[in-house]
């Protein structure tokens, strides 16, 4: 089923059965959850494997080389060391790093992966770190201190659409990742920096059953950017070498992230640069 009738799927049942729409809901939810725990659970040992062989170096994707934190096992996420996190995203980051931007702003940095390796691989600009929760700052914080780039990360919390206008001089690049905050932060008529900015968004339609994000953000800047989409897509450990010290069944599960089937990625390049 497409996204758009999914959403009108979500919007009929939250308006006329909303016991229901909650019902199935969390059910969903609480299906993922232990799907993923299950998942985790399996793989400790083998991150534990993977760890001693590589320690808590990124062994590929655009960051290769970056030094994630220090984590027990049970709270190793295989996808970041390995490289292949939000993989579907990869192209647009090195398209977008090819474009030379003077500054990255990155809305949801969680423990700071994007930030900090945009920081790696483009030394000589300022990266902005935006996230609302008081622990991913830190993380963020400290991961740009581990690798060495604290001098040219900056942590915020919430991002504003003023703030964001006030970063949006020369050629901005915005990573934005914001679990649905993307429909109101990126909108030209509040922020018009972003016109000249290029733009790497995570849709999150499915947190939102009011208004169909994904067709109204292309909408407000498909007059001036070019616009790219990626949706999931399946993954091949061959792309990954690192994953050949692992047995081969397991390497499917240690590429494993909780996505929406569904999930989309767009990158919007600016027209103006």
């Amino acid at each position: 089923m497409r996204p758009s009738r999914i959403q009108s799927l979500k919007r009929t049942l939250s308006t006329y059965a909303p016991p229901v729409f909650w019902a199935v809901r969390e059910s969903r939810k609480l299906i993922h959850q232990h799907r993923n725990k299950r998942i985790q659970d399996e793989l400790t040992p083998w991150k534990s494997f993977f760890t001693q062989e590589f320690g808590f170096a990124v062994q590929g994707g655009p960051f290769k080389g970056m030094t994630f934190h220090d984590s027990s096992p049970q709270d190793t996420y295989l996808p970041l060391l390995v490289g292949c996190y939000e993989s579907q995203t990869h192209v647009f980051i090195e398209s977008a790093l090819a474009r030379k931007p003077s500054i990255v702003v990155d809305v949801g940095c969680e423990a700071g992966y994007v930030a900090v390796g945009f920081a790696l691989r483009a030394p000589s600009i300022p990266v902005y770190g935006f996230d609302i929760e008081p622990r991913a700052r830190a993380k963020c914080r400290a991961l740009a201190e581990i690798n060495r780039v604290a001098d040219r990360v900056v942590v915020e919390d919430a991002c504003s659409p003023e703030r964001l206008q006030s970063l949006c001089d020369g050629r901005p690049l915005v990573f934005s990742d914001c679990e649905g905050y993307e429909l109101d932060l990126l909108d030209p008529d509040k922020v018009p920096g972003l016109k000249q900015a290029d733009i790497i968004v995570e849709l999150h339609d499915f947190l939102r059953i009011d208004v169909d994000i994904t067709p109204t953000i292309l909408g407000r800047f498909s007059s001036t950017h070019d616009i790219s989409m990626a949706g999931l897509t399946r993954r091949s450990s061959v792309d990954f070498p690192c994953l050949a010290v692992l047995p081969e069944h397991v390497r499917a599960s240690a590429m494993h992230e909780d996505r929406i089937p569904y999930q989309q990625w767009a990158f919007l390049k600016s027209k103006t640069r």
